[in-house]
């Protein structure tokens, strides 16, 4: 993470410390986690300390958001079918059916609670597919 945020301070010096983040998280989760680490987010990255960017991967790496409950019933959401799970491997992502060919997220026939719970997979899957499909 370290190494990432100094690339961006070298490549982009007069890019707002509030962006370094952008890419990486939701671009409000960015600024609130530089707000987190003390951070001004209108600070050119340029000025932007080595130990200050340790400061932002700490809050990247530490900072703790508490579920606190859901929005009841009335808010829920639900997405339901894809490609059926089973004809992919569950450690490679990779179709059973079709050599090299590699599905994630929702592509894939897997329900979940919404509360980010779908993302998540699709992000983990999506990343592991990724990884694995080069």
């Amino acid at each position: 993470m370290l190494a990432l945020l100094r690339q961006r301070r070298e490549t982009a010096p007069e890019l707002d410390a509030g962006e370094v983040l952008t890419g990486a998280v939701h671009n409000r989760v960015g600024k609130m986690l530089l707000r987190y680490a003390q951070i001004p987010t209108s600070r050119p990255l340029r000025d932007v300390t080595d130990d200050e960017l340790k400061a932002i991967a700490r809050a990247c790496k530490a900072f703790v958001l508490p579920v606190r409950g859901t929005e009841g019933f009335e808010n829920a959401q639900v997405t339901a079918g894809g490609v059926r799970a089973d004809e992919f491997d569950p450690q490679t992502l990779e179709s059973r059916l079709v050599p090299g060919l590699f599905a994630c997220g929702e592509v894939l026939d897997v329900d979940g609670d919404c509360g980010g719970y779908n993302l998540q997979w699709a992000w983990a899957s999506g990343r592991k597919a990724g990884r694995l499909g080069r």
